[in-house]
Formats: structure tokens, sequence, C-alpha cells
């Protein structure tokens, strides 16, 4: 009888412990799938606002910057002086936001989305940028060469056609690949490996603004 009481009592304190053991791992289990579908679910909301605000700072500069240049072609002094100084309006908010925007892309979405919007290796690619931001660079200075050289009106329309194809694509793109991670529930990865400004040469940063 002894045997067959210690026996029970075993089983009964075997199962009691394994059985508490497994609850707790299926409790901690469950809590790290809701933190994390918590915070990917902030990660989510975080993206959208984010997406929505530099959709928003993107078209605002090129509407203003094409309505500069609209202006210039008209040869309207009073308007080309209302224009542009509304447009470096958003110049100036843009070089304040530029490097707080590249890293959101590269943290919420990936370094080559980061690329497309800002390379620092387009210091040094003269008038084909790779990147959006130094296509806004170039569309600005021919703008601003119009300004004073009529002759230079058609290059310079070729610039803001190719800066709006360009503002349309990335913003695209960027959409696409943000929902593809939502998708995949990639949002809380990390990126990996160096950054482009790490891996570019060090450049003249005045080369970055306008």
């Amino acid at each position: 009888m002894s045997e067959k009481t210690l026996l029970v009592i075993f089983g009964f304190l075997l199962t009691t412990v394994l059985g508490g053991f497994w609850g707790f791992l299926l409790k901690k289990r469950s809590w790290q799938m809701e933190t994390e579908h918590s915070i990917h679910m902030a990660r989510f909301d975080e993206g959208v606002k984010f997406l929505d605000t530099l959709s928003e700072q993107v078209g605002k500069r090129f509407f203003l910057l094409q309505r500069f240049f609209w202006a210039i072609e008209e040869g309207n002094q009073e308007k080309i002086l209302e224009r542009e100084k509304e447009y470096f309006s958003t110049v100036t908010d843009w070089n304040s936001s530029f490097w707080r925007n590249r890293n959101k892309i590269r943290l919420l979405v990936n370094e080559d989305q980061a690329n497309h919007f800002l390379d620092y290796r387009d210091d040094n690619a003269g008038d084909q940028p790779r990147s959006l931001h130094y296509k806004f660079v170039v569309a600005h200075r021919a703008i601003l060469v119009a300004k004073t050289n009529r002759e230079s009106l058609p290059a310079a329309q070729a610039q803001v056609v190719e800066l709006n194809w360009k503002c349309s694509v990335f913003l695209e793109r960027l959409t696409t690949e943000f929902l593809r991670r939502v998708t995949n529930l990639q949002l809380l990865q990390v990126p990996s490996g160096p950054g482009a400004a790490e891996l570019a040469a060090p450049a003249d940063s005045a080369k970055r603004r306008r």
C-alpha cells in the first residue's frame, strides 16, 4: 500500500509540475505573440503616418517648385518673387528633415529604398543622380539658371518633367515595399550592415542642400 501511495503521490506531483511548467510555457509564448503583434501594429501605424507626411512633403515641394517655374516662364517679376518665396519656405522644411526621413525609411522599409530617397554617393553624380533628393537639387539649380537666362527654359522644363516622374515612382515603390513588409510581418526587423553614409566617401555636405 505504501508503494502504491508513493506512486500516486509521485505521479500527482509530476503531473502537477509538468502541467504547471507547460502552462507557463504556453502563457509565456502567448504573451510574446501578443507583445510582438502590438509592437508590429504600432510600427504599422507609425509607418502609415510617416508615408502620409512624406508624400505630402514631396508633393508640396514639387508643386511649389513647378509654380515657381511657371512664373519664370510667364516672365511676371512680381509673381516670380512671390512664387520663389513660397517655394524656398518648403526648401527650408525639406533640408531640416531629409536626414530624419532617410533614417525613417531605412528603419521602416530598407536600405535600398532609403537610398532611393537620399543617396550620399549622388554628391558625385552630376546631373544624373539616382536619389529623389538630388533630383530635386538638379531641378532646383536648373530653374534658378532659367530665372536669369530664358534660353535655359527648355532644359529646366525637362528637369521638372523628369522630377515629376521620379516623385511618382519613388512614392509608389516605397508604399509597395512597405506593404510587402507588413504582409510578411517584417516591420520589426532591424537593418543590418553599414548604411550609405558609412560607405560613401566624405563629401561636401553643402551639396546636399537645396
